[in-house]
């Protein structure tokens, strides 16, 4: 077995999401991080993408432990699907183990694993790894990057963090510790890219505490109504405070928001006074009444997205309610988010989003950040991590601009294998990865070929031929023709009839692959591809 260590992203590179990353050294495996990737607007009934875990399957024996920088659902959410194949202990703070915790026990897969706690002030040995934390600012409190010691060298990988000296929740990215734990050098940085393309440095959550409270002032007389992420639990703190102090009380609606605030509160990341929060349903007056709601991206059954379509139970959103957009719009979200911004500004409502104040800022630092870490961490080779493929090639130009040797730096993409005897670094043959898509209960079974009809589907619709045979195999009666998103057939009685002549023609001559030759005919007649189902009735 080589003694060589290998880097293999799994998930979370070309894309944002899913990220999931091997180190492999000898006959010893460690994961870091398993999340999800939302799905885009094309991947039509797609719930979640899954990172590719066969690799991690496959080596389960060798697999030491899984190691979680924080609760994000980017970095967390695929675990109770991996653990429904293999058992292995999860590392983690402990606000990330109690999301984790939550989420395992409705899979069902909490008796699969033991879930430890990963101190700051410790260092965990897993097989030759040894992994110490270092604490980070990011959108979620109890967020840490990894010190990875190897018998090849030192990894450092940042996870998701900010160079933040205002942060909400008070815990600013720890450079003085990171220093601490490389002083004998860093073999490899593999960092977050996420904001490669923003010059400067991302906005302090102080910008967004100071922007609500100008909001809360104004909004005299009137409810404010706030959607912002579930985990942004810092968020939620400044928010609560700005309630109190405006005299305000608070209620929560979306279950993930309520059980997040539940969390938090018993564990003591999320200080509200008593008395502060009340039950949806009790009346308060407008005046003095915050509702937090989830739905900032648009999600169809959110508590936002209800209120903008009239039929959430308990808020009808009217004049005299400001509305706070809280989040930032993930990629592929944009035409739900504008879409449920527009039904609300139909409903009176003052909507206030990203473009008209500061509400949201970024949990991910912008290129002087990017840069600094580079700076402080002087590794011998980079990897550029966690971003789409102009944010890994951004971070890689600013490796060379801080002064790293081009071909020191490793654009990599997922399945990718970075290999390191201490001294140099390759790259061998890549995994064959692919997503792993879930559709309610299925996951893995929707396939490309399943996707591509989808797809067909949404744009040309389809057709059954129901077509009437005897025992024989011979036409025993009319063909009938039912469309459902190609046309209106009854309002198309040429194009039917032809149809119908059609399937007679291609009856006569044999023809195997009637399908193949329906779609031919129709796109033909009318330039559009619908699916063609033909079916075969005995008669």
């Amino acid at each position: 077995m080589s003694k060589e260590l290998r880097i293999i992203p799994l998930g979370g590179l070309g894309e944002i999401g899913k990220n999931m990353t091997v180190y492999e050294y000898g006959r010893n495996i460690m994961v870091v991080d398993c999340g999800v990737m939302f799905p885009e607007s094309d991947m039509y009934g797609i719930d979640l993408v899954l990172p590719d875990f066969d690799y991690v399957v496959e080596n389960q024996d060798r697999l030491r432990g899984i190691v979680i920088t924080h609760g994000h659902m980017d970095h967390i959410a695929a675990l109770p699907y991996l653990l429904q194949e293999i058992e292995a202990p999860i590392y983690g703070t402990p606000l990330t183990l109690g999301l984790i915790e939550r989420q395992l026990a409705e899979k069902n897969v909490l008796h699969r694993t033991e879930l430890r706690v990963l101190a700051r002030d410790e260092t965990l040995p897993l097989g030759p790894f040894r992994v110490t934390p270092f604490a980070v600012a990011h959108s979620i409190p109890d967020s840490v990057g990894l010190v990875i010691n190897t018998p090849a060298g030192t990894i450092v990988h940042t996870g998701d963090y900010k160079l933040d000296e205002t942060p909400a929740g008070g815990q600013a990215t720890d450079l003085a510790a990171l220093q601490r734990l490389t002083e004998g050098g860093v073999l490899a940085l593999v960092g977050d890219s996420t904001n490669a393309d923003r010059p400067g440095r991302t906005p302090t959550e102080a910008v967004v505490r100071d922007t609500l409270d100008v909001l809360f002032a104004q909004a005299r007389g009137g409810r404010i109504i706030i959607a912002t992420f579930s985990s942004l639990l810092a968020r939620l703190q400044e928010i609560v405070n700005l309630a109190h102090k405006h005299g305000r009380k608070v209620a929560l609606t979306g279950r993930s928001l309520v059980e997040n605030v539940e969390l938090a509160s018993k564990l003591g990341y999320l200080q509200v006074p008593k008395g502060l929060l009340v039950d949806i349903d009790t009346r308060v007056p407008h005046k003095d009444l915050v509702v937090l709601a989830t739905g900032s991206q648009g999600e169809p059954r959110s508590a936002l997205n209800r209120m903008a379509n009239g039929d959430h139970r308990h808020v009808r959103v009217g004049a005299g309610d400001t509305i706070i957009i809280s989040g930032g719009t993930i990629p592929g979200n944009e035409e739900d988010v504008g879409r449920m911004l527009n039904k609300l500004f139909e409903r009176g409502a003052n909507v206030v989003y990203g473009r008209l104040a500061t509400v949201h800022v970024s949990g991910h630092g912008s290129r002087d950040e990017l840069r600094a870490m580079i700076e402080t961490v002087r590794p011998r080779f980079l990897i550029p991590a966690h971003g789409e493929a102009r944010h890994l090639h951004l971070h890689a130009q600013l490796g060379v601009e801080a002064g790293l040797e081009r071909e020191n730096i490793f654009v990599l993409k997922n399945g990718a294998q970075w290999v390191s005897d201490g001294q140099k670094a390759w790259t061998v043959e890549s995994l064959a990865v692919q997503d792993v898509l879930v559709d309610g209960r299925l996951v893995g079974e929707i396939g490309e070929v399943v996707m591509r009809d989808r797809h067909r589907l949404s744009q040309d619709g389809f057709i059954v031929a129901l077509i009437p045979v005897n025992g024989k195999r011979q036409l025993a009666g009319e063909p009938q023709l039912v469309s459902r998103g190609f046309v209106y057939l009854n309002g198309a009685r040429e194009l039917l009839e032809a149809g119908r002549e059609e399937i007679k023609k291609q009856h006569r001559r044999g023809t195997k692959d009637m399908a193949r030759a329906l779609e031919d005919f129709f796109y033909r007649e009318t330039h559009s591809r619908p699916v063609v189902l033909p079916r075969f009735i005995q008669v």
